[in-house]
């Protein structure tokens, strides 16, 4: 099951790599309600630091969406709409390169929490 929970992690950091917001916020809440209700045979930290790569991508998404139509109710004119249109293309670039960073490097802790709990776990038994 963890191998499945990483691979909905990558989708997420891939979703959000490519702008596809709206995707990225219903993957983040279906992974995050997917680690609450069901039960794995995983370490508790684990699936904490799930929960809180999921809801951090679901938020961050959510954020984005929030700004953009703070920024959209600041257009005075017909004339700000070009200006408003290029913006918001470079802007949703970047967020979007930062948002799929930020989850990139969650992702890697848990793979190196998960390392760690792992080589205990072995280390225990021998």
């Amino acid at each position: 099951m963890l191998f499945g929970l990483f691979i909905l992690s990558g989708v997420l950091i891939k979703t959000s790599l490519l702008g596809l917001g709206w995707i990225s916020i219903a993957i983040g809440l279906s992974g995050y309600l997917l680690c609450r209700w069901f039960d794995f045979n995983l370490d508790i930290k684990l699936i904490d630091k799930f929960r809180r790569l999921f809801i951090t991508g679901a938020a961050l998404h959510l954020l984005v969406y929030i700004g953009l139509i703070t920024k959209l109710f600041l257009i005075d004119s017909l004339e700000d709409l070009p200006t408003f249109l290029i913006s918001h293309l470079v802007f949703h670039h970047i967020i979007s390169a930062a948002i799929a960073a930020t989850l990139t490097f969650l992702a890697i802790r848990i793979y190196l929490q998960q390392q760690k709990l792992t080589q205990a776990y072995r280390q225990e038994l021998s």
